[in-house]
């Protein structure tokens, strides 16, 4: 066993049964510093909100996404799927946590899935080490701490100051695969930020030239006197 995962099964033990609330909330546009990736997933989200055309993509395909109806189903012994109609799952899924509907936590995941290619959901146990809450994590909040030879050995979750170990049991990790970085996950916007930039870019100049009363900023001045006609 590394010094490395003796030192996170430590943080492990000594870290709060729950995270705190608003996990998936908050202002903080700094990304996390180390981390695996060079990518920023704070810029990829907020694209979002700032970029009309990509809010309503975004917002139609998650909105749609969290109104597709659930079922669970058995797998049986001839190869066909018989419906199972009660389930521990089917109730968590129903009630995923106090403060999201499933409606919410479904749009929310694909949200972040559509910006940034990742899906982080964290599992809450009872005693008897039962999942009883399902909560999404904003992607710029956590990052995989690797290991040698198990791949990832756990997952740190970061809040301000605040860090916090997360046992690798406990986290559901969704991706659309990285072709350069295997740990991490990419997503459409990333891919268009460049073109978004510029947009906004071109937006804000037609802004300030309309803020202006469409003046020209500048004078144009000549050497010599200009007539009436030559003016106008």
């Amino acid at each position: 066993m590394t010094l490395l995962r003796r030192s996170l099964e430590s943080l492990f033990k000594a870290a709060p049964p729950r995270p705190p609330l608003g996990i998936a909330t908050g202002s903080g546009l700094a990304s996390l510093g180390g981390g695996i990736s060079g990518t920023n997933p704070v810029t990829q989200m907020s694209a979002m909100t700032n970029t009309s055309w990509l809010f309503a993509v975004v917002d139609r395909i998650s909105a749609s996404a969290a109104s597709v109806p659930w079922a669970l189903f058995r797998r049986m012994p001839d190869g066909q799927a018989q419906l199972v109609p009660q389930h521990p799952i089917l109730d968590l899924w129903s009630a995923v946590n106090p403060f999201y509907t499933r409606h919410e936590f479904i749009e929310t995941s694909i949200q972040h899935f559509e910006l940034t290619g990742e899906i982080w959901w964290l599992i809450i146990r009872d005693r008897r080490k039962q999942p009883v809450e399902l909560w999404p994590i904003r992607p710029d909040r956590i990052r995989p701490v690797p290991h040698p030879t198990e791949f990832v050995v756990g997952y740190m979750y970061t809040v301000g100051s605040m860090q916090i170990p997360l046992k690798r049991e406990d986290v559901i990790f969704i991706r659309r695969p990285n072709p350069l970085d295997p740990y991490r996950g990419i997503g459409t916007v990333q891919s268009m930020m460049l073109d978004i930039g510029a947009e906004q870019m071109a937006a804000q100049w037609t802004r300030n030239f309309f803020s202006t009363g469409a003046m020209p900023g500048g004078i144009l001045q000549f050497d010599e006197g200009l007539s009436d006609t030559d003016f106008e």
